[in-house]
């Protein structure tokens, strides 16, 4: 199977030649990369709150939203001060969301687990960038999706956009040596799911006489097309879909039940970013015989 010899088959075992089979140089390395990804996730965080509330994300520092006193840079270390503050504003004590916390954890951890995951399996560097890309921007709609029942366009066109300059960056992402056919597959991979969830959208409409799926799905999952492919993608859709499905019927005891579908999509796209090898094995012995 192509897709499977392009991912899983790299010429170097870069994880080895980069010394991160040795405890000293991978306690450093994964460290500095849960750091980044910790410190992308309290960026998330401000972007989770701003954006649905229309607020610029520059035009004022950080600061609590109950006394207004800005956050010191010493208050603002990812993860480490929401524990050594408990959780509560300095200045007035008011507790902060725990999710703030979770945020910048699940971000660290997801960065590291990527890195180690793509190396052990033998996987191409080159994936990782648009893989951790779909990771921050799964986080940060999912949980606008949540709270607000909205994926803000800012965030779904900044993800397409960074995703046509990691394409064009790395265009072995997509299995090519050309830039532009890098960028043109990306896009063929984002346009395909996301007008086949558009017409599905438009017949459940249809039929149903409401709306079953908002364009914010179906923009998150283009933007899902562009940054892992196709079959990465097709997978997050269906099982998301399954999943959203199934938790329907457990929690809310209904098909008509309102549930955010960005969630279940974000978590079946992990699912692939963490799993793909055992899932392509699985489709290639009891599906593609």
């Amino acid at each position: 199977m192509e897709l499977e010899k392009f991912l899983f088959n790299s010429a170097t075992d870069w994880f080895s030649s980069w010394g991160l089979i040795y405890p000293g140089v991978w306690i450093f390395v994964i460290f500095w990369i849960f750091a980044f990804g910790a410190c992308i996730g309290s960026f998330l965080n401000v972007c989770i709150w701003r954006i649905p509330r229309g607020e610029s994300l520059s035009k004022s520092a950080s600061h609590c939203t109950v006394c207004g006193q800005k956050i010191r840079w010493f208050d603002n270390i990812p993860v480490v001060s929401y524990l050594v503050l408990r959780g509560k504003c300095r200045s007035c004590r008011t507790p902060y969301s725990s999710s703030y916390f979770w945020v910048e954890l699940i971000c660290g951890l997801l960065t590291a687990m990527l890195v180690v995951k793509t190396g052990v399996c033998r996987q191409i560097p080159e994936i990782i960038p648009a893989r951790m890309l779909l990771i921050f921007f799964a986080v940060t709609c999912s949980l606008t999706d949540i709270r607000f029942r909205v994926v803000p366009d800012k965030l779904t066109y900044a993800g397409m956009c960074f995703a046509l300059l990691t394409a064009w960056a790395v265009p072995e992402s997509f299995d090519s040596t050309s830039r532009c056919q890098a960028i043109l597959l990306s896009l063929a991979s984002g346009a395909i799911p996301g007008l086949f969830l558009a017409i599905f959208a438009e017949f459940g409409k249809l039929f149903s006489g409401k709306s079953v799926i908002g364009m914010g799905d179906v923009k998150f999952i283009a933007l899902c097309g562009m940054l892992v492919g196709l079959p990465g993608t097709f997978f997050a859709l269906f099982a998301g879909a399954f999943a959203g499905a199934v938790w329907g019927i457990a929690v809310k005891r209904s098909f008509n039940a309102q549930l955010p579908f960005v969630p279940f999509i974000s978590l079946a796209a992990l699912v692939w970013i963490f799993f793909d090898r055992w899932i392509l094995n699985f489709y290639m012995v009891y599906f593609a015989k």
